[in-house]
């Protein structure tokens, strides 16, 4: 077994280290890092690593993205190359779980992809993420039988047939980039393992793409948007669609609308505009009904600053999908009080996690 393990780096001086020393594996492997323009330390940081570890290969280039840095590592890749994983620069491979991957992947003879857990660190103790508890468990999985396997939609924590290499990761998006690389592969794939065990441990830092998503609300739901269309049209089946639907719509797009009203609560017109352009997408193709009452939730009872001329584009639009919705004056005093209901939810919320 030849092992790639393929690591965009950006401004990862305080962290690229620890990701490098945690992948902790007997196969043979190599590391393909892709210095995306770092502007700190990070190049220093890779030469040094260079001289303790002889199989890291260090590929140097302009500011472009996860979504390129990863493309570029992919085609860097011996051809010799058995499987491949991802692994980025704020995170790290748990001791001892690549090794459990593989084993799984080589007794399995139609396994394509492994699929390992991903944990946070929770008080000094990994944590599986809540919303993966129900692919948490070891089993045999194709998409079709299983599309809750769309909850592990990024690249890392999991092992690739290198018959994948030829996939590529959507250059022209900065949010969920990761989307229509990862449900090719799944559709692609014979046979999925899930494994129990938690194999990638997450780490956020200020500045992530995650973290960025309250101050970034427009060009994110322009990317939301693109990738959205391009998944539905990559998938075939109903279960399917209305899983990414729920995937992407119910935790992905209305978390993305609170966090940008929870810091920019007034409802504008490109607001409206940006919003109600995507429920019409959802529209024009299979979705989550609870998904789009969780985008409507959010927007109603997060918005504030509503006036007439923007809630008229907004009921019209809701009118579309069958949701009735009450005259301005009537809006305005039925909202009020959820209002300050669900905001009393989120300090909660906020005290609880501390």
């Amino acid at each position: 077994m030849k092992l790639a393990i393929i690591m965009p780096v950006y401004n990862g001086q305080d962290t690229v280290r620890r990701a490098v020393t945690s992948i902790d594996t007997k196969a043979e492997f190599e590391i393909i890092c892709i210095n995306d323009g770092s502007t700190d330390n990070t190049k220093h940081e890779l030469t040094e690593l260079q001289k303790e570890f002889p199989n890291i290969k260090v590929i140097h280039q302009e500011n472009q993205g996860a979504a390129r840095s990863r493309n570029v590592g992919l085609a860097a890749m011996d051809d010799d190359t058995d499987a491949f994983m991802f692994l980025d620069a704020d995170d790290q491979y748990l001791p001892s779980r690549i090794d459990a991957m593989i084993q799984t992947y080589e007794n399995h003879e139609e396994t394509d992809i492994v699929i390992g857990q991903i944990g946070r660190d929770v008080h000094g103790e990994w944590k599986v993420f809540p919303t993966h508890e129900e692919i948490k468990r070891d089993e045999v999985v194709t998409l079709e039988r299983n599309p809750e396997i769309l909850q592990s939609i990024g690249p890392g924590g999991k092992l690739f047939s290198a018959k994948f290499a030829s996939l590529r990761f959507d250059e022209d998006v900065v949010f969920c980039e990761e989307h229509t690389f990862m449900v090719r592969a799944f559709s692609k794939a014979r046979d999925i393992n899930l494994m129990s065990i938690i194999a990638y441990g997450y780490n956020e830092r200020e500045g992530s793409v995650t973290d960025r998503r309250a101050d970034t609300f427009l060009p994110y739901m322009e990317d939301a948007m693109k990738v959205r269309q391009r998944v539905m049209e990559l998938l075939l089946l109903m279960n399917e669609k209305i899983y990414y639907s729920y995937r992407m719509d119910n935790l992905i797009v209305s978390y993305l609308i609170q966090a940008h009203l929870l810091k920019n609560s007034t409802i504008t017109p490109s607001f409206i505009n940006s919003v109600t352009q995507y429920i019409h997408l959802m529209q024009e193709t299979n979705y989550s009904g609870d998904a789009m009452f969780r985008i409507v939730e959010a927007v109603e009872q997060d918005g504030t600053q509503w006036t007439k001329d923007l809630y008229q584009p907004w009921r019209r639009t809701l009118a579309n999908v069958g949701i009735g919705r009450p005259g301005y004056v009537r809006f305005l005093a039925q909202t009020f009080p959820k209002k300050s209901a669900f905001s009393g939810k989120q300090k909660l919320k906020k005290v609880l996690k501390k």
